[in-house]
């Protein structure tokens, strides 16, 4: 296909590592939370065993057919495999909210950035495609961000059921934004997610 930029309509936007640092000192402020969480709950617990856990589910997707993680299911089974007990829904939510809070407290957003957006706004329609199994953590930091108005579409892994690279999170932005792929121009980080899914 020939690149042209008069035919780009739409700008999208992977969030993490790509608008947004989502790298080890944010991931470690999550591990953290959950360990705290986790303590306050059930008393003692092993961080490399947390840690082991978690890498391991967000793998899963990707050698799973790129089906999302159930943000329900992998809490219980963090709480299973680590106390070995039978978690109480109220405990599985209490994890999750705690999760939520933490990834919309510790995402920045550098002021550059969203001026640059702003201005790129002028010409193009924007949108986010993004890996995360929690909606409301991505929707709540875009508000907190100030990038709610800015973004026209926003697709979330854990909506479709779908990471990318699967054609899912990708097609569902197009059917937003009524566009065709020659039509957009997607920027990301990761090869695998990103260059290989666009």
């Amino acid at each position: 296909m020939i690149f042209s930029k008069d035919r780009i309509k739409a700008i999208l936007f992977d969030y993490g590592n790509t608008l947004i640092e989502f790298g080890p000192s944010q991931i470690q402020v999550q591990y953290a939370t959950l360990e705290k969480e986790l303590r306050r709950m059930f008393g003692y617990c092993n961080s490399s065993h947390l840690k082991d856990i978690r890498d391991r589910q967000a793998l899963a997707p990707f050698t799973s057919g790129f089906r999302e993680n159930d943000l329900k299911s992998i809490t219980e089974e963090l709480i299973r495999e680590i106390y070995n007990i039978v978690p109480k829904e109220s405990q599985i939510n209490a994890l999750i909210q705690a999760r939520y809070k933490s990834f919309v407290n510790v995402v920045k957003l550098s002021s550059d950035v969203l001026q640059l957006l702003k201005k790129v706004n002028k010409r193009y329609r924007l949108g986010l495609v993004s890996n995360y199994p929690c909606s409301r953590s991505i929707q709540h930091s875009l508000m907190k961000l100030g990038l709610s108005d800015i973004l026209e579409a926003v697709v979330i892994s854990g909506d479709v059921g779908y990471v990318k690279p699967h054609a899912k999170p990708f097609e569902a932005i197009l059917n937003l934004l009524s566009l065709r792929p020659k039509e957009c121009v997607y920027v990301g980080d990761n090869w695998l997610a990103d260059v290989q899914g666009a």
